[in-house]
């Protein structure tokens, strides 16, 4: 079927250089030429085709979804895209995926709340997406309510480790994209409690899957939520819901870069830092 592009006499008679908005609207020349050139990698390649996401059914563009943001990782590495190519790549996808969750979540609240040595520790493997993360910060009772949310992170003193819990069932963990079947670990937001005192809201690196099995974990209950509204929207995301049995994990999974702890674990707390509105994914 011949392709038209029926923008194209409109263009021609507008009453400013188009060319020269173009230039405007992507913010600088260097950003219009990389939105250029991935837009034509994702319209030439077969593999992101979207023109029949109306018609499948949920399961489809899950396994859609899974199948493009493969093949867009290939692509990334067989071009060494850069860190600002491979996000503009991911934008022209347009196609919501766990991957939007683990780059424009979970890396950058490891980025921005992390120590040094967590960023070394936990980014080196989330930049060959060795492991793959989402941000379990929603409530089923909370929505992005933050302040009101109800998991807690109980430091345990004997064992130096934190106790992740989910005390009711407003407390799960609803929503979170890429939550459902495919991450790995989860960025949770929980009330850290020490000495019996609530100091709010922290943000904690929690493991959900095996990586030998993907499983998961003793104490971790996960699942997809299931079909939402509108089809063709976010049915290509695995959104989730997660349950916590007194999970435990080390003290140094909690980020410290704004919440650190001396040798009495009398804890500083901090202001969560959110790099994107959380009601949206």
């Amino acid at each position: 079927m011949e392709e038209v592009d029926h923008l194209a006499p409109e263009r021609m008679t507008a009453q400013f250089d188009v060319e020269a908005m173009k230039i405007v609207w992507a913010g600088s020349r260097r950003a219009f030429e990389i939105a250029d050139r991935m837009s034509r990698l994702v319209a030439s390649d077969p593999e992101f085709r979207k023109d029949d996401r109306t018609v499948l059914g949920r399961k489809e563009l899950f396994r859609n979804s899974l199948r493009k943001a493969g093949h867009a990782w290939k692509r990334i590495n067989e071009l060494r895209l850069t860190e600002e190519e491979a996000s503009m790549l991911r934008v022209f996808v347009d196609e919501p995926a766990y991957v939007d969750l683990h780059w424009g979540m979970f890396v950058p609240a490891i980025k921005g709340q992390g120590t040094d040595e967590q960023q070394k520790k936990w980014l080196s493997l989330a930049y060959k997406m060795q492991i793959i993360g989402c941000y379990a910060q929603t409530e089923l009772g909370h929505g992005s309510n933050v302040q009101g949310l109800e998991t807690t992170a109980t430091f345990d003193p004997k064992t130096d480790e934190f106790i992740i819990h989910s005390p009711t069932l407003t407390s799960s963990k609803w929503w979170p994209g890429g939550l459902g079947k495919v991450s790995t670990h989860a960025l949770v937001y929980a009330r850290l409690i020490t000495d019996g005192q609530d100091y709010g809201v922290h943000g904690f690196i929690v493991q959900l899957r095996s990586l030998d099995d993907h499983l998961p974990l003793p104490g971790i209950t996960v699942g997809d939520i299931g079909t939402k509204f509108g089809n063709g929207a976010y049915n290509t995301m695995d959104n989730g819901v997660l349950q916590f049995d007194h999970v435990r994990i080390p003290r140094d999974q909690m980020l410290m870069r704004f919440g650190s702890s001396c040798a009495a674990l009398h804890f500083v707390p901090f202001t969560v830092y959110i790099p994107f509105p959380a009601f949206v994914f």
